[in-house]
């Protein structure tokens, strides 16, 4: 039988521990914010001070300041707005065939002119040796999750581009919008020849939008970024992270982390450790305003040439939003602005997330059922077709015995 009164007691020091933890953070938070506010009239100090840390925090670049919030303006009449998203049923060796599905939506939707929406979604089958068995630096490697979200990552954008340069074809003013982020986090530390092979689709991709001078961003819900935060670490700290690595904060801290119940300044590398950009930015923004634009200095952006991707923050009145673009986007002052006013009018419309990104996704979502249809149907067709095919006794132990 369950001890509720033990239960109770341990309830009521979760409680007292959460409210020093608050307390703790809300310290940190003011520590952030004060600095913030100190900084952002010497951010070119702050630049140079970034410039010559070393640390494996990732750090931002400047354009033109740190602080500073830029109001929203409403979008220009007879805009259309283009977006994709995909999903995935990932390959399953337990399944009569190798293979995978990605499901890609997208949508086209045009203001103030009264036509309909380009609403739809189309299902790629990958099947092909070439697609399931792939050799990358001389080592032979079989399809997983990684690398079918990748290949979903790039067609999303291919698609994108079509959609968009159709629309711009017919005589549409488009801005195109991606979900979530357009640096490929994912590809650092992988062999050169298949980093290579993901991202000639990506830069292809923005090669063409850039052509035809369409504005494209990714639009990153909940936020954990540290960026500017970690800025202001390194202002904060007594040597400006000139050598994180030998820092000897660190054996001090190492020696009462693990005798105190609950964490301190003393027990952490910086005072305002845990911080987010997005809790700093709530602070900050008003509903609608964003930040001053920011270049990323994540090491894979080395292999995006011209299309360096920049960001800014914008409060979208739920919550703060991250907008990344390449380079060429962030550093037209039209094109950014007319980014920042389709965001938000997007936001407005959306109840606060962009309208046309939610209806991309719930136009390319695949959910357990349609996964499971999916591989019922791929079963029968063998049967339909007389070609044997055999499932694992893990999957036959699976799907039968517990019924």
């Amino acid at each position: 039988m369950l001890d509720l009164s033990v239960v109770k007691m341990q309830i009521d020091q979760m409680i007292d521990d959460r409210r020093l933890l608050h307390y703790d953070f809300e310290k940190k938070l003011a520590i952030a914010l004060r600095e913030f506010k100190r900084w952002s009239g010497r951010w070119r100090e702050l630049s140079e001070k970034l410039s010559r840390s070393n640390t494996s925090w990732l750090l931002p670049d400047f354009l033109d300041g740190l602080g500073g919030a830029v109001p929203f303006s409403a979008p220009p009449d007879g805009l259309s707005v283009a977006a994709t998203d995909g999903s995935q049923i990932y390959p399953d060796r337990h399944e009569v065939a190798p293979c995978f599905l990605i499901n890609m939506g997208y949508i086209l939707l045009h203001y103030d002119s009264g036509e309909k929406p380009i609403i739809n979604s189309k299902p790629m089958l990958f099947y092909q040796d070439d697609d399931i068995v792939q050799e990358w630096d001389g080592v032979k490697t079989y399809v997983n999750q990684e690398s079918v979200n990748a290949k979903r990552n790039a067609l999303e954008l291919t698609e994108l581009t079509e959609l968009s340069i159709a629309a711009k074809v017919l005589g549409h003013n488009v801005v195109s919008l991606s979900d979530g982020t357009l640096i490929e986090w994912a590809l650092e530390g992988k062999p050169r020849d298949y980093r290579s092979q993901m991202l000639s689709q990506i830069i292809a991709s923005f090669d063409r939008m850039e052509q035809e001078n369409i504005p494209i961003a990714g639009y990153i819900s909940q936020t954990g970024s540290q960026e500017l935060v970690n800025a202001l670490k390194i202002g904060l700290c007594p040597t400006g992270g000139l050598d994180c690595k030998c820092c000897p904060r660190k054996s001090e801290v190492r020696k009462v982390r693990d005798t105190l119940p609950l964490k301190d300044e003393n027990t952490e590398i910086s005072p305002i450790e845990g911080v987010t950009d997005a809790m700093l930015m709530r602070c900050i923004l008003k509903p609608y305003q964003r930040t001053p634009i920011y270049r990323s200095n994540s090491k894979i952006l080395r292999d995006y040439g011209k299309h360096w991707i920049h960001f800014f923050y914008v409060n979208t009145g739920d919550e703060i939003g991250r907008v990344e673009m390449p380079r060429w986007v962030a550093t037209d002052s039209k094109l950014l602005n007319l980014v920042h006013s389709c965001v938000c009018d997007q936001i407005i419309k959306g109840r606060g997330y962009p309208v046309a990104l939610a209806e991309a996704h719930e136009i390319a979502v695949v959910r357990a059922a349609d996964r499971d249809a999916f591989y019922a149907f791929l079963r029968n067709a063998f049967v339909d077709k007389n070609f044997e095919a055999r499932i694992s006794t893990k999957s036959f132990k699976k799907r039968y015995l517990s019924i």
